[in-house]
């Protein structure tokens, strides 16, 4: 079963969540009306991460109203850029690292070998990026 995670930078985008989203990543502290639109929205959420920062920079308001929803608050780092790549390319490109060397790959899929390594290397980060939109990974 998977879970339905999301992430949100701008209140303009609130309308854009995913209805059924369990786990929304917040990157800006929010007022009390657009928290109180995205628990609307959002019937199934249990849980909200947030930097340090942007935690400390939440209204009591707003953290009070998270609470009485039964929703948890988490600090949670999410550092780095999210890679630009289709994420079955991304499993692809891991796959047969197993059993081919960068050059190799390279020639194969008629990708930079440089960028074979940047996509291996960076591989294990959380964030996959598909368009305009952030994918957390689990």
């Amino acid at each position: 079963m998977y879970k339905i995670k999301d992430n949100l930078n701008d209140s303009k985008r609130v309308k854009y969540i995913n209805k059924d989203c369990e786990e929304l990543h917040i990157t800006k502290s929010f007022s009390k009306k657009v928290i109180e639109k995205i628990i609307l929205k959002c019937k199934k959420l249990k849980l909200i991460t947030v930097s340090k920062s942007t935690r400390n920079r939440f209204s009591k308001n707003c953290k009070k109203i998270i609470q009485k929803e039964n929703i948890k608050l988490y600090i949670k780092k999410e550092q780095g850029r999210a890679i630009e790549i289709d994420i079955n390319k991304l499993k692809k490109i891991i796959k047969m690292y197993k059993d081919y060397s960068y050059r190799e790959l390279a020639e194969k899929l008629k990708i930079p070998k440089s960028t074979i390594h940047y996509l291996i290397k960076y591989s294990k980060r959380k964030k996959i990026k598909v368009g305009k939109k952030i994918i957390y990974l689990k």
